[in-house]
């Protein structure tokens, strides 16, 4: 169980996160020195969003090295529920049912990376 949980909460949901970072600049910079309209940013971040939970739960799947929908799927409702809370504290709004669905969407994707990264070979140490 100390696996599971260090793979998610440290492995997981901290590469998650400065994935987040990382990507949430470079799309920052495209936005500000390219002519990019804001159609296809926001389509950029949804791929990018789902692609990084898929990453994020993967990681935290193969560092657990069990049960990998579970490793995924907390994950994934760990990062939602601090952007449900974020969003709560900081915006004063509730999630609408389009958010539901994407904030959906990014569970579905870092559980599917679990059960894709338990899966993943390991390398073995030979003595």
């Amino acid at each position: 169980m100390k696996k599971l949980l260090s793979g998610v909460l440290g492995y997981g949901v901290g590469s998650i996160f400065i994935l987040m970072i990382v990507f949430a600049g470079v799309l920052a910079l495209l936005l500000r020195f390219t002519g990019m309209e804001y159609e296809t940013l926001n389509q950029m971040a949804l791929v990018a969003g789902i692609s990084i939970l898929a990453i994020g739960g993967m990681l935290a799947a193969y560092k657990g090295e069990q049960k990998g929908w579970l490793s995924g799927g907390m994950t994934g409702l760990i990062f939602v529920s601090a952007m449900i809370l974020f969003q709560v504290v900081f915006e004063n709004s509730w999630v609408s049912l389009p958010q539901l669905s994407y904030f959906g969407g990014l569970v579905l994707a870092a559980w599917l990376g679990g059960m894709i990264g338990v899966n993943l070979p390991r390398k073995t140490v030979k003595r």
